[in-house]
């Protein structure tokens, strides 16, 4: 049934008058009156009286005024969630983040939520290796994490991490340049597979000041990581800020020297063009002052 054909209908109905509604709809009244005899072709009977008062419908017209009604509410609904949709002010974001924004991600997003209050976020937490991945199926919108290597994937770089050295309480903290102390203590490690980045971050960093940690246990996860150097079990390197994140159950120094930090920022494809999207970025590198 055609929108603009019902939406002079209801017109005609609350004018009662066509010279009226012609006038509302900004149409000439013989267009009015050809939109109605359109109208009642279509539905197959004649929907008005007309006579000296105006334009009264007739039992047909009031059947149709019920029908026509909602329809043309829930058309004006649909026209505003798609205005509100295409200028970024509703949707859906999948965000993905990591132990280095346990923070700083948290705390974006709800300054995002509170200038975009008619959105629906997903937090997921995962090592950025697999949020690329993700990314780049179309499985998640945007992630905080390492810098991507594809080209099809944007970056904004919004903090800075280093590595940390980790160790117990009740353990001295050696300098640098002596952490072969802490071999007899042994390293705790993250499993490769569960954190391709920081392990090579680690590895890297390890060659260049020519460290090489005796890892006694591997773990799937940080958190894992950092409660079993909490418990005594070992040392570790960790990404600075997500350590800070997780409290003073552990002992930390920052490391300096060569592939001692990388960049952490936002990700998303770069074809994307969910409107959602873009004020999100905008929102983050405003923020963060990226």
């Amino acid at each position: 049934m055609d929108l603009k054909l019902l939406r002079a209908f209801t017109e005609l109905v609350d004018a009662g008058h066509y010279g009226k509604a012609a006038l509302k709809l900004c149409v000439t009244q013989s267009t009015l009156t050809k939109q109605i005899q359109a109208l009642e072709a279509a539905i197959g009977g004649a929907l008005f009286e007309r006579g000296r008062h105006g334009a009264k419908p007739t039992a047909l017209g009031q059947v149709l005024l019920a029908e026509a009604r909602p329809l043309l509410r829930l058309n004006e609904e649909a026209d505003l969630r798609l205005k509100r949709a295409s200028a970024g002010l509703t949707g859906r974001l999948d965000i993905g983040f990591g132990i280095s924004t346990l923070i700083a991600a948290p705390a974006l997003i709800a300054g995002f939520r509170q200038a975009v209050p008619d959105c629906r976020i997903t937090l997921n937490d995962m090592a950025s290796r697999e949020q690329h991945e993700r990314l780049l199926a179309g499985r998640l919108d945007v992630g905080f994490c390492r810098a991507p290597e594809a080209d099809d994937l944007s970056f904004a770089p919004i903090l800075t991490e280093h590595l940390a050295l980790v160790v117990p309480h009740g353990i001295a903290l050696p300098p640098p340049d002596r952490l072969d102390d802490l071999n007899a203590l042994g390293f705790v490690a993250l499993a490769s597979r569960r954190g391709p980045g920081l392990d090579a971050q680690v590895t890297a960093w390890c060659t260049a000041t020519g460290f090489t940690p005796r890892v006694v246990q591997l773990a799937d996860d940080i958190l894992t990581v950092h409660a079993v150097v909490a418990a005594g079990l070992g040392a570790a390197l960790l990404p600075w800020q997500g350590v800070e994140a997780l409290g003073a159950s552990t002992q930390h120094l920052r490391l300096t020297g060569d592939h001692a930090s990388w960049p952490i920022g936002l990700s998303w494809r770069t074809a994307d063009s969910n409107p959602l999207l873009k004020k999100f970025v905008e929102h983050v590198r405003e923020a963060a002052g990226a």
